[in-house]
């Protein structure tokens, strides 16, 4: 018995000193990146329906792939911020390490933010900036900045007359961000802007350039928040045979957009890097998870492609 009790108490004795090593060690050790401790973040894009947001979202797998973590890409296929919504309050109660959220309408996701923050799971915004403490970090083109680019290629390029700002929904972060940009250098060179919301949809900015065409004969450029959107506005504006009387500028740098440019039908466009957004977006929600300091805010300056430079990115 007393044999017993010795051997029993040595691996008490042991279990403990074990125990103490650990928990020693754990408030310092980073989550590794394979095996039984795997990283699993999830990715929530706006959309399946854009070109810029499948690019985005491949280059977040790939980059997550690289550090051996668990990608989980729950895009909804339209720009549906009630989806989006869903799917990251399904992911909060599956426990993942860190959610990735390009917002499809940022003012959507204050209760699951709440959620978020109670089950102590950190979020990194992309492309659009959302106002709440338990999203860590941005990472997102300068849209003010970018946009003003364009508004000065358009008044450098334009004939006298108005500028229509095809815009995003109103209050949208980036969409204002967008907005602004362009009035703001409209407004400093003397040019009147008309700015008209069209809920990032691709019928209405054909619909609304149409209309405004119409009642405003002396519009002479037209800005697009989004390219698919300035794809509907070449169209509208072509059919009304007015292609080589107005200035179209988009915001993205789409393929299609780019060979409107080569074609001629588009005058610019934006290019955002969405390849290094979707990377740097993964690099930082890591950093996160392993107790690393990070920035608020990770801005990509974007830039003017032309017809003298869009050879390089066709």
């Amino acid at each position: 018995m007393k044999s017993f009790n010795r051997v029993l108490i040595s691996v008490l004795l042991l279990t403990l000193a074990v125990s103490g090593a650990v928990f020693a060690n754990g408030g310092s050790e980073s989550k590794d990146a394979g095996g039984d401790d795997q990283i699993t973040i999830a990715y929530i894009g706006a959309t399946k329906s854009m070109a810029f947001w499948n690019t985005l979202g491949k280059e977040a797998a790939n980059r997550a792939d690289e550090l051996g973590v668990k990608f989980i890409d729950l895009t909804p296929p339209e720009l549906t911020a009630s989806e989006q919504k869903k799917a990251m309050d399904n992911v909060i109660l599956q426990g993942v390490d860190g959610i990735i959220i390009g917002a499809a309408d940022n003012r959507a996701f204050g209760e699951s933010l709440d959620k978020a923050k109670a089950a102590g799971i950190p979020v990194v915004a992309v492309d659009t900036g959302i106002e709440h403490e338990q999203v860590k970090s941005l990472v997102q083109t300068d849209n003010l900045a970018s946009a003003g680019l364009a508004g000065q290629y358009i008044v450098d390029n334009m004939d006298p007359g108005k500028i229509l700002i095809i815009g995003g929904t109103v209050g949208h972060q980036t969409g204002n961000a967008r907005r602004d940009g362009v009035m703001q250098v409209a407004e400093a060179n003397g040019v009147e802007a008309i700015f008209r919301a069209c809920d990032w949809d691709d019928t209405k900015a054909f619909e609304t350039t149409q209309n405004e065409l119409g009642a405003n004969p002396d519009i002479t450029a037209i800005f697009a928040c989004w390219d698919p959107g300035a794809m509907s506005v070449k169209a509208a504006v072509k059919d009304k045979g007015l292609l080589d009387k107005v200035v179209i500028v988009g915001f993205d740098g789409n393929p299609a957009n780019l060979k409107a440019v080569k074609a001629g039908e588009i005058e610019a466009e934006i290019k955002q890097d969405n390849v290094l957004m979707g990377r740097k977006s993964v690099e930082i929600l890591v950093d996160i998870i392993n107790g690393k300091p990070v920035e608020e805010f990770y801005p990509i300056n974007g830039f003017v492609i032309d017809a003298s430079n869009v050879d390089e990115y066709l």
